[in-house]
């Protein structure tokens, strides 16, 4: 027999009083268009130059990853690896990209999160993007800051920002988090 400390119930979300649903119903699916960017983000538009994105957008397509989704990740990879550089951490990316392949869910998601976590993994068909735009999440902007966001786009690096993303979807934080919190924790006394 399991313990339910090691496999607690699934929360559901009931309208009314707690008497008149004395049994959870079945949990409804994931009903939303496939998502372009995590769960929860406030995006802005940024003004993209097509032929510096055609790259990602291959690479992306070879991926079955959305552009949009595979942009947000490749940006927010590119600004962790110069956040890891700036502070003498350019090899984490090793232990990062080990850490990401060895990540695995512990506990149950929302829907959302699911959902996005199916984004990631080769699960969107090709559809077509909107031109000369890139959507960011505006926890990332300010970090762009002036540079043009196309810099960041670098096709290499999406297969380990998507690996880098799915760990921190399922440790419930953003890539950057995740990151800082592992790397902290190898390096606490």
């Amino acid at each position: 027999m399991t313990s339910p400390a090691r496999h607690p119930q699934p929360l559901y979300l009931v309208t009314g009083d707690a008497g008149s649903h004395p049994e959870p119903t079945a949990r409804p699916g994931w009903g939303g268009p496939p998502p372009v960017a995590r769960p929860g983000d406030r995006c802005e538009p940024w003004p993209l130059d097509d032929r510096a994105a055609a790259p990602l957008a291959r690479t992306a397509a070879d991926l079955g990853v959305a552009f949009e989704l595979a942009a947000v990740v490749t940006v927010e990879r590119s600004l962790l690896a110069e956040d890891l550089e700036t502070v003498g951490l350019s090899d984490a990316t090793a232990t990062l990209d080990v850490a990401a392949r060895a990540a695995t869910v512990t506990g149950e998601l929302s829907e959302p999160a699911t959902a996005y976590l199916l984004a990631l993994d080769r699960s969107m068909s090709a559809r077509p993007r909107p031109r000369n735009i890139l959507v960011l999440p505006m926890r990332l902007t300010e970090r762009v800051g002036l540079v043009a966001p196309e810099s960041r786009l670098d096709a290499a690096l999406l297969p380990s920002a998507i690996a880098w993303e799915r760990a921190a979807v399922v440790a419930g934080r953003t890539m950057t988090e995740w990151a800082a919190l592992l790397l902290l924790a190898g390096r606490a006394p």
